[in-house]
């Protein structure tokens, strides 16, 4: 008999050169095409047929260890050369899923609620699976399938640990690089981002292009500086430096990436404040701020401090007076609130203790002679200070001339309350309200795992109310949940999160409910519809969590927040979550991927943490895949009466076991 092999497929999945995919193919040749239509009553006219890949000889698991070594090894990509009149059949039968992957948003978006709820709660909605080539949907069945053995999870640090020492890391980074890099990050470098972005863009999904937080690791110490520094911090702000440019570039690269035919909104790029200055510097900054909200805390009646409780901060917290002036400023300062009898808000207290005030030599000012020791914050500290804040400003103009977006990244608790002051600084001089050219510039993240978050968030709102500028934010429900627990324990100190998944939950879904009301609010006050260059709130729904999700669509259609007013964004990692993402695109809300690139090297501690986190939340995992081999498996039947046959009289025929077809769904544990 003569044997055939598939040498065209609209999956793009297999190549002649590899044997592996060469048994794979031939599993599907004419003769056995025609032989089980007409054992299970199929017309070769008939709709597609989905039929379970084991009716052919073709055992599900065999099918992924092959299809994973076909990957793994680079070969599964098409040989293109050939065509055929069957080329036109192959490509009118997958023009749909075509069509709907490089249509504009506006052709396919529906924006109603019921609806778009309606596909969140279908478990059987592929729309996500529609959009992705079939070579991308097996990598992911290849990566998701490795996540499912927690031996390959935990020993992967390890054996990317030992490899590394014994100088063997080039073959575990191709590795790496053709399965869980290509699975979870955007390329090697921002440029390799833009056809990512672009390709996203065309399914109404904006992206957070995101230069890998380990990247400042492994700067080029012979780079050039903007700056020479010296001193204890000469080192660290040289790499600073560096980081500065190399997200300068990044800012560029979303810019160049956004795409205004399709997308609902433009792009943002992601920071992270550590990259810009010394962390011993935050961590002395985030015990200043830490202190400072403790004693408003402690001293503070009915929500305002007075003059003489005042004092009382400034002797314990701010360095002694180093002049008679400093000194005349301060019991200036004192004695004025004092005869007006006047207490001090929250906002008013951080605007009058503020690093970036104006004021800020009256209390922070000091000599070279005083010591870490002596003081919180030395001479030497500020100057390095004042460079970070720089750095960022430099950022943030670059990113509101090129109308990008900065998404400032939450980070551990002992960095928080530095990160949160600077962020709320740069977001008052960037978002300003008067400025309604612009949509705010700054969004600031909150970890709404943490029980301080919701009052956090309800201050802060306050403060952008109080100085005209509007509040932007990105809701997570956190990322260093064990670590900080274990740091609580052994430092022994109330640990900031929550107690329980349910407290989360309720934290996040709250401050979801609390920022949409004060919209609602302000829409019924002034009478105008919402728009982000007018709204005194934005924020980013960023959670993998679907009812989180569905809440918030629900309680916008219930506040009469439209999801293209711009002011209500969604957001996922890019490769998860994808039936969330895809969905919302599809139906016109907001919704971007978080897109981080960089070096192998230098993005493994991310991907680390990314098969951990589908380890850990297996269930959902497990229906995604479902998902995808439902796809796959229609893709290969309705392909299979249009492929384009090749004569291979030396090839042999596949293996057909009988292995049970493991495709059960599991219960879904979502909880990012």
């Amino acid at each position: 008999m003569q044997r055939y092999f598939i040498s065209r497929h609209s999956s793009h999945l297999f190549s002649l050169k590899s044997q592996s995919s060469t048994r794979l193919a031939n599993t599907f040749n004419q003769h056995a095409k025609l032989a089980f239509l007409a054992r299970y009553g199929y017309h070769q006219q008939s709709a597609h047929p989905l039929f379970p890949a084991r009716r052919l000889g073709l055992p599900i698991k065999t099918l992924t260890a092959i299809a994973a070594v076909s990957m793994a090894t680079s070969y599964y990509y098409l040989d293109s050369s050939s065509t055929s009149s069957s080329d036109a059949s192959d490509k009118k039968k997958t023009s749909s899923v075509t069509e709907m992957a490089s249509a504009p948003i506006s052709a396919f978006s529906t924006s109603n609620s019921t609806s778009t709820i309606a596909q969140l709660l279908d478990d059987n909605n592929r729309v996500a699976m529609q959009a992705k080539s079939t070579s991308e949907l097996l990598l992911a069945l290849f990566v998701y399938k490795l996540c499912t053995y927690p031996w390959i999870v935990d020993a992967a640090p390890h054996i990317i640990k030992l490899a590394e020492t014994l100088h063997l890391q080039d073959p575990v980074y191709w590795f790496v690089k053709n399965t869980f890099f290509t699975q979870f990050c955007g390329g090697e470098t921002a440029e390799e981002c833009v056809a990512t972005m672009t390709r996203l863009s065309q399914s109404g999904i904006n992206c957070i292009l995101d230069l890998s937080v380990e990247a400042d690791l492994h700067v080029d110490a012979n780079a050039k500086s903007d700056t020479s520094v010296s001193g204890k911090y000469g080192e660290q702000e040289h790499k600073a430096d560096i980081v500065l440019n190399m997200i300068k570039n990044c800012l560029k690269t979303a810019a160049q990436g956004q795409h205004e035919e399709y997308a609902t909104s433009g792009a943002f790029t992601a920071i992270k404040v550590t990259a810009f200055a010394p962390p011993e510097l935050l961590l002395r900054l985030n015990q200043v701020m830490f202190y400072l909200d403790k004693a408003f805390d402690e001293y503070q009646v009915d929500g305002h401090i007075d003059s003489t409780c005042l004092k009382h901060v400034i002797h314990h917290i701010c360095p002694p007076p180093i002049t008679q002036q400093q000194k005349d400023q301060r019991n200036q300062i004192l004695s004025q609130l004092a005869d007006q009898h006047k207490a001090l808000d929250y906002t008013e207290y951080a605007k009058l203790f503020n690093l970036m005030g104006s004021d800020r030599d009256i209390w922070w000012g000091t000599s070279d002679a005083m010591t870490e020791s002596q003081v919180f914050l030395t001479k030497e500290d500020l100057g390095a200070y004042d460079r970070m804040v720089d750095r960022l400003d430099q950022v943030c103009r670059l990113a509101q001339s090129v109308r990008v977006g900065v998404m400032v990244d939450a980070e551990q608790s002992y960095f928080q309350e530095a990160i949160d002051h600077v962020a709320m600084n740069l977001q008052e001089k960037y978002n300003r309200r008067d400025d309604q050219d612009h949509a705010p510039t700054v969004y600031n993240t909150y970890q709404m795992y943490t029980k301080a978050a919701q009052r956090k968030l309800e201050r802060d709102v306050e403060r952008a109310e109080k100085g005209n500028f509007a509040f932007a934010a990105k809701l997570v429900r956190g990322a260093y949940m064990v670590s900080e627990r274990k740091r609580a324990e052994q430092l022994n100190y109330e640990s900031p999160i929550h107690n329980t998944i349910e407290d989360t939950h309720a934290s996040y879904n709250n401050g979801v409910i609390f920022l949409l009301s004060k919209l609602h609010q302000h829409q019924e006050t002034t009478g105008h519809p919402l728009t982000a260059t007018t709204a005194p709130i934005v924020f980013m729904v960023a959670s993998h969590n679907r009812e989180s999700t569905i809440l918030t669509v629900e309680e916008m259609e219930r506040q009469h927040v439209l999801p293209r007013s711009g002011v209500v964004h969604f957001g996922q990692l890019f490769g998860m979550q994808d039936q969330i993402s895809y969905t919302l695109g599809k139906n016109g809300y907001s919704i971007y991927k978080y897109l981080p690139y960089g070096m192998i090297d230098e993005v493994i501690p991310y991907l680390l943490r990314r098969a951990q986190e589908n380890s850990s939340v297996l269930g959902g995992v497990n229906k995604e895949r479902t998902l995808m081999w439902q796809e796959v498996r229609d893709r290969l039947s309705a392909g299979a009466g249009a492929v384009h046959v090749v004569p291979l009289e030396s090839a042999n025929v596949a293996d057909s076991g009988s292995e049970s077809n493991d495709l059960s769904a599991g219960v879904s544990t979502e909880t990012a």
